[in-house]
This record gives C-alpha cells, structure tokens and sequence, in this order.
C-alpha cells in the first residue's frame, strides 16, 4: 500500500511529489499555480477539485484557476484570477472524451503563464488533500421549507422521475403548507409549470432555475431541505450545509462506491444530514420521498 501511494505521487507533476523527491523539479520554487483547465463531471468538481486547489494555493503567491463558465463562484474566495471555458464533451469522473472543440482547449492551455506550475485535472483526493468551505449565505427573502431539483436531462433518462411522481410529492408537501421552491438548468430539468393540471401550483412556486451559481448558493443555503434524484445539485446541497433527501440506485461506480458511499462520507466532507433512498432506485414512492423530507425538516426544527 505504502510503495503504490509513493509510485502514484512520482509519477505526478513535481511540485506535487512529498519531500524529498519534490526537491528533484527544475528551477527551484515558482509563485504562480494554473489550475486546470477543469473537464470532468460536475460532482468531481465539488469534492475532489476545487477544495484540493483551494489546499494547494495556499502555497503559491498567485493562483489562476480554469474552471467551466458559470462555476467562478465556486473558487472565488481564493483565486486570484479565473478564467472560464466553454469545453464541450462528454464528462467521467475528472476526464473529457469526446471532445467537440479542440480549438477551445488550445485556446486556455496557452494562457499557463511561462514559469507557472500547471495543475492538470486530478482524480480522487482523500479530504486530509483539501480545504472545504461551506458555501452560499441564508437569506429570509429566499427561505423556503423545501427546495427541489427536477431532474429532466436527455443523457441518463432513467434517472429522471416521472412528472407523476413530481406531483403526487408536491401536492403532499403543499397539502401540509410546506414553501416550496426549484433549482436548475431549465434545459435539464423538467417544467413544474408544465406538468398536466398542475399550472396554477407550478405558478406559485418560486422558480429559480437558470439563476447564476452564486445566487443558486444563496438559494440553497436559505432552503430548510433540498429534494431530488442523485446530481451535482444534490452535492452542492452537501456543500452548503444544507440537509438533502436524494434517491439512487445500489450501483458501484469510481473506487468501488455506491452514492450511500457518496452522500452519507465520502463526498460529505461537512456532515451535512442526508438521507439517502435507495430501494427503489431511481424510481422511489412518493409517499416514502415525502416522509423523509418531513423528517429532515422536523430535526431540523429540533436543533
């Protein structure tokens, strides 16, 4: 175990390697860090990334980050400058494949200032590697008592619940005068507006889909619970302190873990409360989702 740990960090660039092997790098110690461009998935971002550069720029006098447009809010607190990319393909765990635009890759690779050490989009990082923030700040203007996330994306659609399960949950959560509110890309996510016979209650329910990722912060940290199937959102959610009820299959994926894995440690860095339902997979009951939420609020409540 001890000789694979060391190989893995060898075989990393230079200013990564423990001592003394990072003594070996050419010209000594440098003051700018470039990290990334980042391409991976959205949930790597949050747990493996973003709190490992926050970590690493400790070190460096100056620190520019490339990070995907509309994600500036997740390193704002320490970058000295961010730069965002629009690189398009399709996202596993920390790598791109199928990359759509090349030129735009060549276009962010060549702004790594000469002399900069350049920090190339890494896998798992234990938590000891990074610096966690909890983000988003509450507001009254934004409290609701549950915020969801109605996942509608074409890619993985067996993930996305039915707008009847939607609505049997909202009218439960409504029938007990619960707030009730929704996140999200509107490209990626299902229309509450939209949903047969349910017009007047989408109508009335704050819809802040669309909203940019610092105000989405803010949205989630005001939220008594966040709802949905397994997504980045849902991760974010985890990174607010804001309690979550998610539901997922039993799959293993990276490393060997399950999304419990995920939600409850792994990816959990602030112990923020979850429950996790997964004995249905991606097709829970409505009744069980809207008993955990109810339970999430009442110890909630109770703290």
């Amino acid at each position: 175990m001890f000789r694979r740990d060391i190989l893995s960090w060898w075989l990393r660039p230079a200013f990564l390697r423990p001592a003394p092997f990072n003594l070996l790098r050419a010209g000594g110690a440098r003051d700018t860090l470039f990290a990334g461009p980042w391409v991976g998935e959205f949930g790597w971002e949050l747990m493996n990334w973003q709190g490992f550069v926050r970590k690493l720029s400790r070190r460096y006098a100056r620190t520019i980050v490339c990070c995907p447009a509309g994600r500036e809010a997740l390193y704002a607190d320490f970058a000295d400058e961010i730069i965002p990319h629009r690189i398009r393909g399709i996202a596993e765990c920390n790598v791109i494949h199928k990359l759509e635009n090349p030129d735009e890759l060549a276009r962010v690779l060549a702004l790594v200032p000469a002399g900069a050490d350049h920090l190339k989009p890494l896998g798992y990082q234990p938590f000891s590697r990074q610096e966690f923030i909890r983000f988003g700040a509450p507001r009254p203007d934004l409290r609701v008592d549950v915020l969801f996330h109605p996942r509608g994306r074409t890619f993985g659609t067996d993930r996305n619940w039915s707008p009847e399960r939607w609505r049997a949950l909202l009218a439960t959560l409504r029938a007990r005068g619960l707030r009730l509110g929704c996140i999200g890309v509107r490209a990626a996510t299902l229309d509450l507006a939209g949903f047969e016979g349910f017009e007047e209650v989408g109508a009335a329910i704050p819809d802040w889909r669309d909203r940019p990722l610092s105000d989405t912060l803010d949205v989630i940290a005001s939220a008594g619970v966040v709802v949905g199937p397994s997504s980045g959102p849902m991760h974010l959610a985890s990174l607010c302190g804001t309690p979550h009820v998610v539901w997922t299959d039993r799959e293993r994926y990276a490393r060997g873990r399950t999304n419990r894995d995920k939600y409850e440690s792994w990816w959990n860095p602030l112990n923020t409360p979850v429950s996790v339902l997964d004995d249905a997979g991606f097709d829970p009951d409505p009744v069980k989702v809207a008993d955990a939420v109810i339970a999430q609020l009442a110890r909630g409540s109770a703290m």
